[in-house]
């Protein structure tokens, strides 16, 4: 029980300050976009331009895979398409302008470079996939509709549907900015993300350690462990990295080492959860299964191609290992006196006794 919540408290740590950060971006999302409808076009529309934009305005983001989720619901909420949004939750936590410097300097030019178009590939190629999922369904609802079957629609709702939270428009800018972000969207989300954070926390205390991966050099069980360990945990983009650099050094092939750098910040438990409750299980599989045929693919190429360049300059020990600074710890109280207070606000807690009671032997005839 000690590591479990050993393990929470690292997470919170060290993903509060993007979290607020992510929060912040998404009030100040919301506000330019509301002022501004031409930028919201670039994300919008029927056609496919929105993934694209989505996918290359999220690569030089510093925003971990918890953080972006905020900002791509705020886009979401604007009008963009699920796989819009999709591709800019991939490109963000995958790549940012300190995880590219810090790859250089530890893996070396090649690495810095693959790895930005790795996750731009990936981002782009779920987003499309996604766009002609939910265009397929729409299209059988419409097919539904037009058949007389208008009760079978109900209330169909357009894959691109409008703010579901409306700010109030009277303030200042920066007023309604902070009540979008850290009031509406962020109660809409926090409590599956936190849900998603305790998880997280337990998977990492029971989860070997990653040493043993160097002993499988060339072989595809690395590629697929580096997988199976990436997707659940959370690890953002930067602290991915060193941890990468040590795994080389040890012996792990750098295309599996670059699936790790793929999968890791990409997804973990907390955002799958929040995802899942957004876009539905059909989408989130979509997005699960291209991070990973594509983090497969690329690591993969990667060997075949370029491997021979790279060597870990520098073996940088577990971040982990390392106390948590002063402004980490001040941004997780902050982080969770806004969960107590959303908590409150929204009597979560009152409600989740009345659904565990209704689950009661008895319930049903009281």
């Amino acid at each position: 029980m000690r590591e479990i919540l050993h393990e929470t408290i690292t997470i919170l740590n060290e993903s509060s300050v993007y979290l607020l950060l992510g929060f912040l971006l998404a009030g100040v999302l919301h506000v330019v976009l509301s002022r501004y409808p031409q930028i919201t076009a670039l994300f919008t529309g029927r056609g496919q331009r929105g993934v694209y934009m989505s996918a290359l305005l999220g690569l030089p983001m510093p925003l971990c895979s918890c953080g972006v989720l905020p900002a791509a619901m705020t886009l979401r909420r604007k009008g963009a398409s699920k796989g819009a949004a999709a591709a800019f939750l991939i490109s963000v936590p995958e790549t940012d302008i300190v995880s590219i410097l810090l790859t250089f300097a530890l893996l070396g030019g090649t690495m810095a470079l693959y790895r930005p178009a790795a996750a731009l590939l990936t981002a782009v190629a779920a987003g499309l996939l996604i766009n002609m999922l939910d265009r397929r369904i729409h299209e059988k609802h419409m097919a539904e509709h037009h058949a007389g079957d208008e009760t079978a629609c109900g209330c169909h709702h357009d894959a691109r549907e409008p703010d579901r939270l409306i700010s109030s428009s009277e303030g200042p800018w920066w007023k309604r900015a902070l009540r979008y972000g850290f009031v509406e969207i962020f109660d809409d989300i926090v409590a599956q993300l936190f849900l998603g954070m305790v998880i997280a926390g337990v998977l990492m205390a029971w989860l070997p350690g990653i040493e043993m991966v160097g002993r499988m050099e060339g072989s595809l069980w690395s590629y697929l462990l580096m997988l199976v360990i990436g997707v659940p945990v959370y690890v953002c983009a930067v602290a991915s990295t060193p941890v990468a650099a040590g795994l080389i050094a040890g012996g792990l092939s750098p295309g599996a080492a670059m699936v790790f750098l793929l999968a890791g910040p990409a997804t973990n438990i907390a955002s799958l959860f929040v995802l899942r409750g957004e876009f539905g299980k059909r989408v989130l599989g979509i997005y699960l299964v291209a991070i990973a045929a594509g983090s497969l693919a690329l690591g993969l190429a990667f060997d075949a191609f370029l491997g021979s360049s790279v060597t870990a300059r520098t073996v940088a020990g577990d971040h982990r290992q390392h106390g948590s600074a002063a402004w980490e710890v001040a941004a997780t109280v902050v982080f969770l006196t806004l969960i107590l207070w959303s908590f409150k606000r929204t009597n979560i807690l009152r409600r989740m006794k009345i659904g565990v009671l209704k689950l009661l032997p008895g319930s049903s005839q009281q």
